[in-house]
């Protein structure tokens, strides 16, 4: 038997971490001296110390060590619950990806000395209806857009409609309120005349706007677009406007046709009307 001192120096976690898990109800003495309360461990435990620092250092919580290693012995369940921690980490890099793209554009715009996202003032104007092909769906949140640019260019590819198709395309947001989940967005690409539709894949005349706010934003959809939202509605507010529609972001740069996110150009456009 070893005392805790002994016992940390061969599994190499501190003795507090030892304590730490004992009070967890994870790693229990295997004996606790009745003269001297010393605690005392045995080398039979040590495969069951290395689980727990292999599932913790895999970026499994407390709770989530406690429930895997009392059904470790079941190979099913270990495969499943190690699977579904492999696709949450990925999909956590993926989004530390995201953040660093965020990162490196922003540094690069300080460095040009061009921090400012928005290129023009709010200008009011009247947004006229437009032909354009539509793919809308609730989607399960806001990253999942890509995934519906994709669907509707493999759709015009699938029934080859490059020739008809405009540069232009349009996201609208049909939700009147931010949602984390259940997503409304409809993605539009402009047309010059109308087709075959597909499925949800749909030609149709997009209403145009009596009167609209718009901004220009200049730059990354992640960066541009959040300082555009806040400048547009800051002006909205300061001259008595409410918002009465949905938000559109018609983007004249984009995926499509630029490769350079700094270089993005997007017009944001909210449908208005004086306060009474």
């Amino acid at each position: 038997m070893f005392r805790i001192g002994e016992f940390s120096q061969i599994v190499r976690v501190s003795p507090r971490m030892i304590r730490h898990y004992e009070k967890c109800g994870l790693f229990y003495p295997a004996e606790i001296d009745k003269i001297n309360g010393y605690r005392l461990y045995s080398a039979s435990q040590i495969p069951l110390m290395y689980r727990i620092i292999a599932l913790k250092d895999m970026g499994f919580s407390i709770n989530e060590i406690g429930t895997i290693i009392d059904s470790y012995g079941d190979k099913n369940y270990l495969e499943e619950v190690l699977n579904n921690k492999s696709l949450e980490i990925k999909a956590a890099i993926e989004e530390e990806k995201k953040k660093m793209e965020r990162l490196i554009t922003t540094l690069g715009r300080i460095d040009k000395g061009n921090f400012t996202l928005t290129g023009e003032e709010v200008v009011l104007k009247k947004i006229p209806s437009i032909k354009v092909l539509s793919l809308r769906e609730v989607v399960p949140d806001y990253s999942y857009q890509e995934k519906l640019w994709g669907k509707l260019y493999s759709f015009v590819q699938e029934m080859d409609y490059y020739s008809i198709i405009d540069d232009h395309v349009i996201t609208i947001y049909h939700d009147l309120e931010y949602k984390e989940e259940k997503i409304d967005i409809e993605v539009c690409i402009v047309v010059k005349e109308y087709h075959e539709d597909g499925n949800n894949f749909i030609f149709k005349q997009l209403d145009g706007i009596e009167y609209a706010a718009t901004i220009i934003c200049n730059g990354s959809f992640e960066i541009a677009l959040p300082e555009g939202e806040a400048h547009l509605a800051k002006w909205i507010e300061e001259n008595g406007y409410e918002i009465i529609g949905c938000e559109r972001a018609y983007c004249l740069r984009h995926p499509g046709n630029e490769n350079d996110p700094d270089n993005y150009q997007t017009e944001i456009q909210f449908s208005i009307s004086k306060i009474k």
